[in-house]
């Protein structure tokens, strides 16, 4: 028999309490349609009756973004355990903990954080549906085991003092205030949300780089405001706006803000060609189909006299001396030197060429 129905219904409390009376072993199911946020589904793992492991949202790794906000684990370690998950289906945060003892042994705290941040997230849940799916097992089962009782009490007291302070939105902007009044001392959790401030970073952006619930960002972020170290809303730049101010004054202009980077755009892939590139064809270097050499004319110093033309009665023809007559060049002349685009193509008949040349300037 299937354990299924709606919370109006149900209260979430009195569920687990029927779980946790009865001992089951299993997964409690919920699910809701939001206008804002969209369909929701949350799940609650349970063993014997007490709580292993929950989350809000089934869609995210919840442990394993806990486990790499907490800074446990390096690259090559989150690279590998993200490959057994995809290729055995199995939770991140198993996957972490298999890997590294030390893991195991810390991650068995976080979970018990992480389930008590889901069941808080849960009890906020106005409506929805719920079902139990007996022996469904936890995927990111570290060995933690929470009393039902225990877990229901501590969301009860968060929901009662989140309704009485100041919360604020989750696209609030969170900035750091450069002159605080009092020697700053920080935790190693407070530093290191610290250094994730850049004046640009919303609290729901804490939350999610963190890995931590959204109760544990908002607490720790209040009161490192009231400690005059952060705040929320206030872009961060008044000790720019006031150097401006003493800028017009002194006739000097102050230091211009940076500007916030342009998002990167993604490379786009390299096309091949639709015709592939072909090499260019091989031509053998061409033999001369003449000597090289060639006799070269060149005019004659002083044009020889003309002598009288006479046409006798047995010749119709007469001789034709030319003013300028061409004469082949002594053995001393040196022969014009070849264009070097002739010497290197050997395409061209250089010898052809060589008399064109000769010829052209005997004209």
């Amino acid at each position: 028999m299937r354990l299924e129905g709606t919370l109006d219904a149900f209260s979430l409390p009195d569920i687990f309490q029927l779980l946790s009376f009865t001992k089951k072993t299993g997964t409690l199911h919920l699910r809701r349609v939001s206008d804002s946020e969209g369909d929701a589904h949350g799940a609650v793992h349970l063993r014997d009756g007490a709580i292993t492991g929950a989350r809000s949202d089934v869609r995210r790794q919840a442990l394993g973004r806990r486990i790499v906000g907490a800074g446990l684990v390096d690259d090559d370690a989150l690279a590998a355990a993200v490959a057994r998950v995809r290729a055995e289906s199995c939770g991140l945060a198993r996957a972490l903990a298999d890997a590294d003892p030390a893991v195991a042994d810390t991650g068995r705290d976080l979970a018990v954080e992480q389930a008590t941040d889901a069941v808080f997230d849960l009890l906020r849940w106005a409506d929805g549906e719920f079902a139990f799916v007996v022996d469904e097992p936890d995927p990111d089962d570290l060995g933690a085991s929470l009393p039902v009782e225990d877990v229901v009490t501590e969301a009860r007291r968060r929901i009662e003092s989140w309704s009485v302070s100041p919360v604020p939105a989750p696209d609030a902007v969170v900035s750091l205030v450069t002159t605080p009044a009092d020697e700053p001392v920080l935790t190693r959790d407070e530093w290191a949300l610290l250094a994730l401030v850049d004046g640009r970073r919303t609290v729901a952006d804490f939350v999610a780089l963190s890995g931590r619930g959204e109760y544990a960002i908002v607490c720790a972020l209040g009161a490192l405001v009231q400690r005059g170290l952060l705040s929320f809303g206030e872009s961060g730049d008044d000790l720019a706006r006031r150097q401006e101010l003493l800028g017009e004054l002194e006739g000097v202009p102050a230091p211009a803000a940076r500007p916030s980077p342009a998002p990167r755009k993604a490379a786009e892939p390299v096309r091949a060609p639709v015709i592939p590139e072909r090499p260019e064809p091989f031509t053998p270097p061409r033999q001369p189909e003449h000597a090289e050499t060639a006799p070269v004319y060149v005019r004659a110093s002083a044009p020889a006299p003309r002598p009288p033309v006479t046409v006798s009665a047995a010749s119709s023809v007469g001789e034709v001396h030319g003013a300028t007559a061409m004469q082949p060049a002594p053995e001393q002349a040196v022969a014009p030197a070849a264009s070097p685009y002739i010497e290197r193509d050997p395409s061209v008949n250089k010898s052809l060429l060589l008399r064109l040349i000769a010829g052209v300037r005997g004209l």
